[in-house]
């Protein structure tokens, strides 16, 4: 038994088969008919001006009947396609109709099965992070099925070591932030924790316009164990070489004090040159030793109360020949503040130095640097600025400035300018460990402000 819909097609079919048919015999019958007219028209077309304007073998009333049929068939066969037209309008609308559905519901099929059988694991979840479905990779991904993770907050995946920012993610996609390319680590069946990088696309529902969010989920697990192995092999070639630089510094200042013996001036030279480059060695080696902690997960905080401009005056000792070589001026702005910060000195120190080393270091000569403190009751509203007027960082390079490894591109023209691209990348990871965070404004050629929230 054919289904109502399928009858009431056929039937409309049938009926328009119908009209199409009349209306082609009436056609063809006033063709018929008039025929034998137009023949013997054009075959006596001979006028006799004498009998009153008649054609050989026809009167004037014969020809005026002739022309009237003519034209009432014309207008029968047009009022027939025009009741045509107006019978069918509806049912050639829902043939047409029937068409494009047919054509969206083969698209939906398709987009159905690239979704499902998708290589790269696919969510979807509403708008408080419910899971709602996934694909057949999102499964094996998590080693479950549909059951055991329906419903589930997918940001309750999140392992014990990233909870935080799983809250963090979710409140952000509540508050339709982007979500793009966020690594974490998920909690998968029996207690197994997979390395993902997630991004997640807000969509809203046709019908209801409540908004959902398609999850993709990218395996990085293997990326993250090789590079992991990568950092343990430079904390521990960093370990093996820190002692013999170290050796080679006490040596040398053991020299240029002449304890061992009187040095002429040549000697000296050499000497204070041997010393300056083994300096900058053991400064590179504690860089990559604090990179590998942080990426290795094993960096220590200990915090404790510190004097922030303290610690900011002795770090200006320290680089006071860099600051006089080049004529820098400093301007300090410590307000009486920061005095007495919960922090952990050694790690604030490292952000410190690092700041203000690259605003004397990309700064021009004569140039000037400020270091402002603020403090301000809540977690975050205390606040550490140094501000340059030196090269600025280009607007290109400014997404980029934190990565590790980089330097941006006027960086790279600046001889004298020697950096591994690490420092800025060691100062946000390190602000982050401790639950601050670092942002910046800047211009090209118009000098940077860094600013560090505690």
């Amino acid at each position: 038994m054919q289904p109502q819909g399928q009858e009431t097609k056929k039937g409309l079919k049938t009926k328009h088969a119908i009209i199409s048919l009349t209306i082609i015999i009436i056609f063809t019958a006033g063709l018929y008919l008039s025929v034998p007219y137009v023949i013997d028209f054009f075959r006596n077309p001979q006028i006799d001006l004498g009998q009153g304007y008649s054609f050989e073998g026809y009167s004037i009333l014969d020809i005026q009947v002739m022309l009237l049929s003519i034209l009432l068939y014309t207008a029968i066969v047009l009022i027939g396609y025009i009741i045509y037209l107006l019978l069918t309008s509806s049912t050639r609308a829902g043939l047409i109709s029937e068409y494009r559905t047919k054509d969206l519901s083969i698209a939906k099929f398709q987009l159905e099965e690239l979704y499902e059988n998708s290589p790269v694991p696919y969510l979807t979840i509403n708008k408080n992070g419910e899971i709602k479905g996934g694909n057949k990779s999102a499964l094996r991904f998590f080693g479950v099925v549909p059951e055991e993770i329906s419903k589930k907050n997918f940001f309750a995946f999140t392992a014990e070591e990233d909870k935080e920012l799983g809250d963090r993610l979710l409140n952000f996609f509540k508050a339709d932030s982007p979500i793009d390319k966020q690594e974490i680590r998920l909690i998968t069946k029996e207690n197994g924790v997979k390395w993902a990088s997630i991004s997640i696309f807000l969509t809203k529902d046709s019908v209801t316009r409540e908004k959902n969010g398609l999850v993709t989920v990218f395996d990085i697990t293997e990326q993250k164990h090789l590079d992991q192995a990568k950092t343990e092999f430079v904390s521990l070639a960093s370990h093996q070489l820190r002692t013999p630089l170290v050796t080679i510094k006490w040596y040398t200042e053991m020299l240029n004090s002449d304890q061992l013996g009187a040095l002429n001036e040549k000697q000296k030279d050499y000497l204070n040159k041997m010393y300056l480059v083994n300096t900058e060695m053991i400064d590179l080696v504690e860089v990559l030793l604090n990179v590998s902690r942080i990426e290795i997960g094993t960096l220590a905080i200990t915090k404790q109360k510190t004097n922030v401009p303290e610690m900011i005056d002795g770090i200006l000792v320290e680089l006071a020949s860099q600051i006089d070589k080049k004529k820098i001026v400093f301007q300090k702005r410590y307000n009486d503040v920061l005095t007495n910060v919960n922090s952990d000195p050694k790690l604030l120190r490292i952000i410190i130095q690092n700041l203000i080393t690259n605003a004397i270091k990309y700064n021009k000569d004569g140039g000037s640097v400020t270091i402002s403190l603020d403090e301000k009751s809540g977690i975050g509203q205390s606040s550490i600025s140094v501000s340059d007027t030196g090269l600025g960082i280009p607007k290109d390079d400014q997404n980029r400035i934190f990565s590790k490894l980089f330097r941006a591109a006027n960086v790279k023209d600046v001889s004298n300018a020697q950096s591994t691209g690490l420092g800025l990348y060691l100062v946000k990871s390190v602000a982050e460990a401790m639950g601050g965070s670092i942002s910046f404004v800047s211009e090209e050629n118009a000098g940077s402000t860094f600013t560090l929230r505690l």
